[in-house]
């Protein structure tokens, strides 16, 4: 147990500033007039009402008029002791030592009891120790404690890197309100196959909370996932992976079953209520691919491309190479023989957690693409200059059944000297129709 400081003699003289003195007094029986214990623990934090109640407008009434606390200790029974220590620390020295472990803890305790600069402190370690372990257990926190920008934030590390956040242990915690919000996302970077498989994960993990046999009650999944289940974009899959993948886990009424393998098939099938394919990300370069300095320069001329696909897509837009900071103004077509469609504004460059640097340019309606038919991409940007994929870019990229395929312009077309595994076009995004 951390025993609390005793009176050392004329300590003042040795205290130079307000802060010192505070900072000895933290934690310390000396003129100690209320006393604190969290949770279980036998610890008590001696503390001073005057620290605390000139603090938080919480702990002022919690220590003055007639809604004062009376006993001693006061005990905090929602947060543990080496949460409170850096919560306590705070007030009496404006710093204490947050890390990404303890940083929800005390994040808590400072959204709890009104202290405004600690959280901003807790916020901003969080936000700078975001990964894909441990970011849907920093989302709940966020949506609880109603921290936008921090959920926001959250969200961009889950849109870039969702099958390693979905594979995290966090992720089977998550509640059903996330994994809602989570479903409802337009753009994932996974397949819908790895999507269920990761839902499926979660169902198991849910329904073991709530003491459910999933082996012998066939319809525990449906029942814990909800209306969720019409989220899940079974249409978004090949008909292979549907039948192989989805029909035997028991998800599903065979009714269901048949109209979803019929509407994949081809037939026209009315009335499904799941949601449409959403948006897949076709990477043409890997990090290992892309410049590490910003030496593509605009001179004028266009960035084009051929593309084409061997089943039926919708194509929504692409992601262009930038830097971070720099913003940039693109005209974008796309092409064939009869129909252009364009798009064109100010995009402002933005790192993505997988350390590329760039901004997605989008058609306000997206366009079917049909298959094996060649494509135009044409971007004429204007701007400063930016990273660029330095020859290691793929001509094909195939996810679950669909492939898009890259081929060069003739010489001259594409002026800055895109081509099918160099330049620009970082990224390609189409959904199944």
């Amino acid at each position: 147990m951390v025993m609390a400081l005793k009176y050392h003699g004329e300590w003042q003289s040795s205290k130079q500033t307000v802060l010192e003195r505070n900072a000895y007094m933290f934690d310390n029986e000396l003129l100690s007039d209320v006393s604190i214990a969290c949770g279980e623990s036998s610890r008590v934090f001696y503390a001073h009402k005057y620290v605390l109640a000139t603090s938080s407008t919480a702990f002022f009434a919690m220590l003055q008029g007639d809604l004062a606390q009376k006993g001693s200790p006061i005990r905090i029974p929602d947060t543990n002791e080496e949460n409170f220590e850096e919560f306590l620390r705070f007030l009496y020295t404006d710093d204490c030592k947050i890390t990404a472990e303890n940083a929800i803890g005390v994040m808590y305790l400072a959204k709890k009891y009104l202290i405004s600069a600690l959280a901003e402190k807790c916020r901003e370690i969080l936000e700078a120790s975001l990964t894909p372990d441990n970011v849907f257990a920093v989302l709940e926190q966020a949506v609880l404690f109603d921290e936008k920008r921090l959920e926001a934030k959250c969200w961009e590390v889950v849109s870039q890197k969702s099958l390693e956040c979905m594979n995290s242990e966090a992720f089977t915690n998550i509640g059903p309100h996330t994994l809602n919000a989570l479903l409802k996302k337009e753009t994932l970077e996974m397949t819908e196959v790895e999507l269920f498989k990761g839902i499926l994960k979660w169902a198991d993990s849910e329904c073991a909370r709530k003491s459910l046999d999933v082996k012998h009650d066939k319809t525990a999944r449906r029942r814990v996932l909800g209306d969720s289940v019409y989220e899940i974009s079974f249409l978004g899959m090949s008909l292979e992976n549907f039948i192989k993948h989805v029909s035997p886990t028991g998800l599903l009424t065979d009714a269901e079953i048949v109209s979803i393998a019929q509407k994949l098939g081809g037939l026209e099938v009315t009335g499904l209520k799941w949601r449409r394919p959403r948006v897949v990300v076709f990477t043409r370069f890997d990090r290992t691919d892309v410049s590490s300095i910003s030496d593509w320069y605009y001179t004028g001329g266009c960035d084009a491309l051929t593309i084409a696909v061997n089943k039926t897509v919708r194509f929504h837009g692409v992601r262009l190479f930038g830097f971070p900071g720099n913003r940039y103004e693109v005209k974008f077509t796309i092409e064939d023989k009869k129909e252009k469609i364009k798009a064109a504004g100010s995009y402002m460059s933005k790192q993505d957690s997988d350390g590329v640097p760039g901004y997605d340019v989008m058609l306000p309606n997206p366009t079917a693409l049909l298959p094996d038919k060649e494509y135009t991409i044409i971007a004429t940007i204007k701007g400063p200059s930016s990273l660029y994929g330095t020859g290691g870019g793929k001509p094909r990229v195939k996810i679950d059944d669909v492939v898009v395929t890259f081929k060069s312009l003739p010489e001259g077309v594409s002026f800055n000297g895109t081509d099918e595994t160099y330049g620009q076009f970082h990224k390609i995004l189409v959904s199944r129709i």
